[in-house]
């Protein structure tokens, strides 16, 4: 933690000397406009307490100033109540003026860095870490005059918050060396700790500040509230000091890439105890994947080999266990990085209570290892699809024309159309109107005012339509092919989704026989009605205009007007039909 704490202070002495060398004016005037400002506000919060008291007394107090005490205390209060609104102008204008040298200083240091665009909003996130910079500079020279005023006008308390600060900064640096969770929360909840380390702070002065009233012999009262005050602003500017350097710590990447010459846009570092990766190597993954299925399976006997299974997910990590049984039984654990955990939680909803027949692995449990989620498999004696070329494609239309065949749980149902968005309920007028940007005619403009005229009538057909279990990562990879009947199964569930039957089969499959002879969806239909009563009174346009609506908002989101632009002579031929039916 020194280390870091080290490398952290040389790399923000690097920047300060490369803003120094290209905007020290800049940076000079905003550390003096950032004086101004916490004077002025300081000010603005102190004179309106001295007003509230003067309206509450008869006279003048005796420690007033001699030279206020000597006014008229109407003139008093009315000059005090002017001062305060001057002095939060003169707040306002300072920090009006800081973000317009702020912009500038942003340009020119841009500008001498002769860099190409390295990524979006970088303007914004150069401009931000110069603005930290220069606050926390300025910052700390506050500070730095905060506490000589203090020790100047109030000593006591002037010791006590220099002795709380120490104290503060050793207490947190301890505990961050010590203990992983406050380290953690540390990297995490930073403002909120900083937060709750100056108010603690704040109380501790304003505590002996009332113990010296009592017990001690205090100052004037001025000195006092002025000192108070003084002492939260100290207290408050040091943990915003500490949020700022922590922040350019973490755009650290980006900003030598912008400001430094030497330096180029790197992905940015994550730390490998941060990751799932440790876990997974040969020496520690045996250990915790061993313990995790003594849990889940009744009957294990051991581990007899673990192997690596391609997930074909970014952050998502898959291990194909064989334990020592006799029948040499196999399981699939899936591991999921922090920012995957949506995806883990998803397909065990569906996964954990799986509708009857749903081509899927079967479901062990879940737990924690570590901070990540880790769910586990049953697989069927068998072995990955991948390798079998010629077999793949007929796979694929298997597992699809099964999936029309599946009936989900009403409650299954109920729960996902409460959560998510159906297919009738995202093709909205927004959405298609972008169509009218691509027309070339006078013809494609009137399809666009019908699409949007006819849209109530086209969302009320396909909300009326049986849901179906649709699953947009249908790869090679994830397909499993079971030894004993040669059925594929699917092993990634982690997008899956409830639509109206025939959505995210393909335009070919409506319209013709299809590339590759993939099976037409009115076929595929008939077939999955054999096994499913609630599809048997479907009606073929029905299913071919969920399967072309949902091909039209793929190519609105992919911005492909022109293709959806072909897709509407045959959608109004599919509602023609069933209006008339």
């Amino acid at each position: 933690m020194i280390a870091g704490i080290l490398g952290s202070l040389r790399w923000s002495l690097s920047l300060a000397a490369k803003f120094s060398r290209v905007a020290l004016w800049s940076t000079s005037l905003i550390v003096l406009l950032t004086l101004v400002s916490q004077i002025s506000m300081l000010l603005a919060s102190f004179l309106p307490l001295k007003v509230v008291i003067l309206l509450g007394s008869e006279r003048i107090p005796r420690y007033f100033p001699e030279a206020l005490a000597s006014m008229d205390q109407n003139v008093l209060i009315a000059t005090l109540s002017v001062a305060t609104v001057g002095f939060f102008v003169l707040y306002l204008l300072a920090e009006r003026l800081i973000t317009l040298v702020t912009d500038q200083a942003t340009r020119l240091l841009l500008a001498k860095s002769h860099k190409m665009v390295l990524f979006e909003n970088q303007d914004e996130t150069a401009a931000s870490a110069y603005q930290r910079f220069s606050r926390t500079l300025a910052g700390g020279v506050f500070v730095v005059l905060a506490l000589i005023g203090l020790f100047v006008f109030y000593p006591e308390m002037g010791g006590v918050v220099l002795g709380y600060v120490v104290m503060a900064a050793f207490v947190l640096w301890a505990l961050g060396t010590r203990s992983e969770g406050f380290r953690e929360r540390l990297e995490t909840r930073l403002s909120q700790t900083m937060t709750l380390t100056g108010g603690i702070g704040f109380f501790i002065a304003f505590a002996y500040l009332v113990a010296d009233f009592i017990l001690l012999v205090p100052p004037g009262l001025i000195v006092a509230i002025v000192s108070l005050l003084l002492s939260r602003q100290l207290l408050g500017r040091l943990a915003t000091i500490a949020q700022d350097i922590s922040s350019l710590h973490a755009q650290r990447v980006k900003i030598d890439a912008l400001f430094f010459h030497g330096k180029v846009l790197l992905p940015q570092p994550v730390r490998e105890d941060k990751t799932i990766w440790p876990l997974l190597e040969p020496g520690s993954r045996g250990d915790w994947v061993s313990g995790m299925l003594e849990e889940l399976v009744n009957d294990w006997q051991g581990l007899e080999r673990i192997e690596w299974h391609p997930s074909g997910v970014h952050d998502v990590a898959a291990l194909r266990v064989v334990g020592k049984s006799a029948t040499e039984d196999q399981y699939l654990v899936k591991l999921f990085e922090a920012n995957r955990k949506s995806l883990g939680l998803h397909e065990s909803t569906l996964l954990s209570e799986p509708p009857r027949e749903l081509p899927g692995p079967g479901f062990l449990g879940s737990t924690k290892v570590g901070r990540f989620l880790c769910v586990a498999y049953a697989l069927p004696a068998g072995g990955p699809a991948v390798g079998m070329t010629r077999e793949l494609r007929p796979m694929m239309q298997e597992i699809r024309v099964h999936l029309l065949s599946v009936e989900p749980q009403t409650g299954l149902v109920q729960r996902y159309q409460r959560s998510r968005a159906v297919l009738w309920q995202r093709i909205e007028p927004t959405l298609l109107k972008r169509l009218s940007v691509a027309a070339s005619s006078e013809e494609q403009l009137r399809y666009v005012d019908l699409i949007l005229e006819k849209l109530p009538a086209l969302q009320l057909h396909l909300k009326d339509l049986p849901v179906a279990i649709v699953n947009p990562e249908m790869r090679p990879v994830d397909v499993w092919v079971e030894a004993r009947t040669g059925n594929p199964i699917l092993l990634n569930w982690g997008r899956w989704g409830l639509e109206p039957v025939g959505s995210g089969w393909t335009v070919d499959a409506v319209l013709s026989q299809g590339k590759g002879g993939e099976e037409r969806l009115c076929d595929a239909l008939a077939r999955a009605a054999e096994t499913r009563p609630s599809l048997s009174g479907i009606r073929p346009e029905a299913a071919e205009l969920a399967a072309l609506v949902s091909a039209l908002e793929k190519h609105c989101l992919m911005q492909q007007f022109v293709e959806a632009l072909e897709l509407l002579p045959r959608i109004f031929q599919c509602l023609a039909s069933l209006d008339d039916a």
